[in-house]
């Protein structure tokens, strides 16, 4: 029992009771998409990389319309994005791209030259994209999707 008055608890202060005073998170400005701007044929996933550099690939590769078994070669372009191509038929002269074949529960290893050059480390989270049209997945590690949401933000910015 606990009562309020000399050489006891303080009494409370009307200040005390009051509910705080919510904040409101920064509002991150978003692109202005018409209909026209969706691409109707892509299929977004997110996905983990593993110490081993395998990822799961099971959604994307259903709308692509790649088996288990498929031989896919990698390439990283100036702005980070893995491009994921299926291959057919015998390797070109002079085609370097490292190559990796889908395992039979739909996962992949990044070669880790292409993880090198993407800035993937272990336990980062990819944005896979797969493209039916071309047929092409791309991966965008966090690093290109901090790139191009900055200058997104940025852009946005310069407009008010």
């Amino acid at each position: 029992m606990h009562q309020y008055g000399p050489g006891r608890m303080p009494a409370p202060s009307p200040q005390h009771h009051m509910p705080q005073r919510l904040v409101s998170p920064p509002q991150v400005p978003l692109p202005d998409l018409s209909p026209s701007d969706y691409v109707r044929t892509a299929h977004y996933s997110v996905t983990v990389v593993d110490r081993n550099g395998r990822i799961a690939v099971t959604s994307p590769l259903r709308a692509l319309g790649w088996a288990s078994g498929t031989l896919l070669a990698f390439s990283v372009d100036a702005g980070r994005v893995i491009a994921v191509t299926r291959v057919e038929g015998l390797a070109e002269i002079g085609d370097t791209a490292p190559r990796r074949k889908v395992t039979p529960r739909g996962f992949v290893n990044l070669p880790v030259i292409t993880r090198r050059r993407a800035g993937i480390v272990n336990g980062d989270r990819l944005l896979l994209l797969a493209n039916a049209q071309p047929g092409a997945l791309l991966i965008l590690a966090p690093a290109a999707l901090a790139v191009m949401l900055h200058h997104h933000t940025i852009g946005q910015e310069q407009q008010r």
